[in-house]
């Protein structure tokens, strides 16, 4: 009896078991784990260029999307919502928009020709999921990168796959107010720039500027101080004034006033190349401003802003490279000129991250350093004592990336009184120009002075 019992224990447990297997939960939950390890095949190990190698017909693609019976990807993960670029011949940088802060890795596969495969770098974006109206992969064909390719590798991860045509250097940072993943590609070619390229998904969303002022071709003269080509960027524009002081005078008016004679006097007297980031009162991303510094391979970044503070006594002239502080001055200063709050700027590491910034540290430090000695001399001389505010180190956004040395200066007080009505007027502005032009003189003939030891 015993013996019988048991038998139709197994039997009954053989039964159940037949049931669960055909039944459809069964069914979705093998072919989920099928799809996982095809997942998993797609990232197999012991690439040796960096990290793993990426199937490009899976990874990343728009159709490689979770099986249907996966959890619904959690509503506070970090969604991408948006991807724009702009683009020279050999130099490319991607923006992908990011409704919050997230962590990243980024790597970079080489050519398979035997396979068929480009060299290509991608991003996996950790506690993300993509909330783009369009999955579909993006054209660029630049002669740098092919396409962009964004999809749901998993539950936690969007991955972001860049096809390249040609590849040499790759760099990747973060910014915030809004969140923007900034990657930075560059062509194995020297820089060449051609006619910029910005574009996003939709053809709406693109900026409508020509970033930059067409930059005069002059071969260098005998007796040049080693500078080929200087970028010049006039801070804030369009939509953003920047600070507004005594009787409504705007810092973005001054500096771009500024910045146009000045860009006049250095083509005219020393015969170098110029560039602004804007010609006019419109809007450009800090971001896009690097970028153009990049794309045309400058040999200087100089952005140009007016001071401004809640105490209207303050006055003075500063000068700033990028690097990480934790002077609260200079906190607050780079959270106004960023547009950002103060814990943004106290909170983000990612400056130095940049190997290409960090050789061209001393560079930078060495330019602060004539601009504010040449600025606080001249202006000196027509406004009487300047208070000198020294060379000082902040996360300034707009320095983020730049290969060549760069600085940020404040040029007096737009809230002053007596220094924001002096920086309207024409005879003022005209002294700041030869005082900064001086100061780039002085560090160009130390550049040359130093390759001749």
């Amino acid at each position: 009896m015993r013996k019988k019992s048991i038998h139709l224990t197994r039997a009954a447990l053989a039964i159940a078991l037949l049931m669960l297997c055909c039944s459809p939960i069964a069914a979705q939950s093998s072919r989920s784990e099928a799809e996982g390890r095809a997942n998993a095949a797609a990232v197999p190990k012991g690439d040796d260029d960096n990290g793993p190698a990426v199937e490009p017909n899976r990874v990343g693609d728009p159709d490689n999307r979770l099986p249907a019976s996966a959890p619904a990807i959690a509503p506070d993960r970090t969604a991408v919502t948006g991807v724009r670029f702009l683009s020279w011949q050999s130099y490319t940088r991607v923006m992908l928009d990011l409704s919050q802060e997230a962590k990243y890795e980024v790597r970079r596969l080489k050519e398979e020709p035997a396979k068929g495969l480009p060299a290509r770098v991608y991003v996996d974006i950790q506690g993300a999921r993509v909330a783009m109206a369009s999955k579909e992969p993006i054209p660029v064909d630049d002669g740098l990168l092919r396409q962009v390719r964004i999809g749901q590798y998993s539950q936690d991860v969007v991955r972001v796959v860049l096809d390249m045509t040609n590849l040499g250097a790759h760099n990747a940072f973060i910014l915030p107010d809004p969140y923007r993943l900034v990657i930075d590609i560059y062509g194995q070619k020297a820089l060449d720039p051609v006619a910029l390229k910005s574009r996003s998904p939709k053809a709406e969303a693109s900026p409508s500027y020509p970033a930059a002022t067409a930059a005069r071709s002059v071969p260098p003269v005998p007796g040049a101080p080693g500078l080929r080509k200087i970028v010049l960027d006039p801070g804030h524009g369009g939509k953003d004034p920047g600070a507004i002081g005594s009787g409504g005078i705007a810092e973005k008016d001054v500096v771009l006033s500024v910045a146009k004679k000045l860009a006049a006097k250095l083509r005219k007297e020393m015969n170098v190349q110029v560039v602004l980031t804007r010609n006019d009162d419109r809007f450009v991303p800090l971001e896009d401003r690097t970028a153009l510094a990049n794309a045309e391979d400058a040999d200087l970044f100089i952005s140009l802003h007016m001071n401004a503070s809640p105490n209207s006594d303050a006055r003075g002239i500063e000068t700033y490279y990028l690097d990480n502080t934790s002077d609260e001055a200079a906190i607050r200063l780079a959270a106004r000129e960023n547009g950002t709050s103060r814990k943004n700027i106290s909170d983000l590491q990612f400056i130095l991250s940049d190997m290409t910034q960090n050789m061209k540290l001393e560079d930078s430090i060495t330019l602060a350093h004539r601009l504010q000695g040449s600025a606080v001399e001249g202006m000196g001389k027509v406004m009487g004592e300047i208070k000198d505010l020294g060379v000082k180190k902040a996360l300034f956004y707009v320095l983020v990336g730049a290969r060549m040395p760069s600085v940020l200066v404040e040029m007096l007080f737009v809230t002053n009184r007596q220094e924001g009505r002096a920086m309207s007027q024409g005879r003022y502005q005209d002294a700041m120009v030869d005082a900064l032009f001086s100061g780039i003189q002085k560090y160009g003939q130390s550049t040359m002075m130093a390759r001749t030891l």
